[in-house]
C-alpha cells in the first residue's frame, strides 16, 4: 500500500547551532550550507523521478540556464546531485540528466531552515496567535494586517540593501515573494496550471513546510491569515498589487496551497 503524506506541510527545522567554519557541527557530519536559490534547484532535482536536464530545470524554476548550470555545479561538488548521460539522445553530445544522491535527498526533504533572526519573530508570532485566539473575536482582519506589516517590513529591508537603480533584469514581484517564502522556511513549490507548460506560469504554490506549524494547527484562523497578509504585504512592497492572495491550509498531502496574484 502506498504511503500518503498527511494533509498539510511539515515543520520547518531550526538552523543548527554550534557550527564551526565550513558548516561542520562538532562531532557531526558536514551539513551543506545552501542559499535559497541553490536549495530550490536541489529540491527541483529531487522532485524529478527520471532526472532533469538544465533546460527543464531552468524552465521549471523560471531562471536562466547558465544560472541553473552554475547552481548544479555547486551541488555536484557538494555530492548532493549526480550527472548522468542520457542514453536516449540519438546524435551529437548526449544530454545530461541530474539526479539527486541519497545525501542530497536528505538535504532536500525538510531541508528548509530558519535563521536566528527569524526564529525570534516566530516566538513572538506564536505568542501573538495564542493571545489573539483567546479573545474570542474574529481575528482574521487583524491577523492579515499584522502579516501585511511584517511582509512589507521584510521586503523593504531587502530593497534598502540593494542598488537603488536596479537594471532591467531585476526580479519581478512574484519571484521575489517566492524567494522570501523560501528564506522564511515555507519550501514553496509552484504548481503547474492545467494549461500551463511551465511551472513559472502557475498561480498556485505548494507550501511544503511551515515555520509556525504548531501554532497554525492550533489557531489556523490567526496564523494562516498572518501568512496571507505577509504575502500580500511583500508583493506590494516588491511592486505588485498585493491583492488576490488566498491560502487553503492543509489542503494537500504534504502541503498548504497558496494562490499568488498573477505573475507581473
Amino acid at each position: 500500500m502506498k504511503n500518503t503524506p498527511p494533509l498539510g506541510p511539515a515543520p520547518t527545522r531550526p538552523r543548527p547551532t554550534g557550527r564551526t567554519g565550513g558548516g561542520r557541527a562538532p562531532g557531526g557530519p558536514v551539513e551543506p550550507d545552501l542559499d535559497p536559490a541553490r536549495r530550490r534547484v536541489l529540491r527541483a532535482v529531487a522532485d524529478g523521478r527520471a532526472g532533469a536536464t538544465v533546460s527543464a530545470l531552468a524552465a521549471a524554476l523560471g531562471g536562466h540556464p547558465n544560472t541553473t548550470r552554475h547552481h548544479l555545479r555547486a551541488l555536484l561538488a557538494a555530492g548532493l546531485v549526480e550527472a548522468r548521460a542520457d542514453g536516449r539522445a540519438a546524435r551529437g553530445r548526449p544530454a545530461v540528466r541530474y539526479v539527486v544522491t541519497p545525501r542530497g535527498r536528505d538535504a532536500a526533504s525538510g531541508a528548509a531552515t530558519v535563521d536566528p533572526a527569524t526564529e525570534e519573530y516566530l516566538a513572538l508570532a506564536t505568542a501573538f496567535a495564542d493571545r489573539l485566539a483567546a479573545t474570542g473575536a474574529d481575528p482574521s482582519e487583524e491577523s492579515r494586517a499584522v502579516g501585511r506589516a511584517w511582509g512589507a517590513a521584510l521586503a523593504g529591508r531587502e530593497l534598502l540593501a540593494e542598488d537603488p537603480l536596479p537594471g532591467p533584469g531585476a526580479a519581478e514581484p512574484r519571484r521575489r515573494v517566492l524567494a522570501l517564502l523560501d528564506r522564511l522556511g515555507f519550501s514553496p513549490r509552484p504548481v503547474p496550471a492545467p494549461d500551463a507548460g511551465r511551472l513559472a506560469d502557475a498561480r498556485d504554490v505548494e507550501l511544503r513546510t511551515c515555520p509556525l506549524l504548531d501554532a497554525a494547527t492550533r489557531h489556523p484562523e490567526v496564523v494562516c491569515q498572518v501568512h496571507v497578509g505577509l504575502v500580500g504585504g511583500a508583493d506590494a512592497a516588491y511592486g505588485g498589487t498585493g491583492e488576490g492572495v488566498r491560502l487553503a491550509p492543509f489542503a494537500r498531502p504534504g502541503a498548504c496551497l497558496l494562490t499568488l496574484p498573477s505573475a507581473r
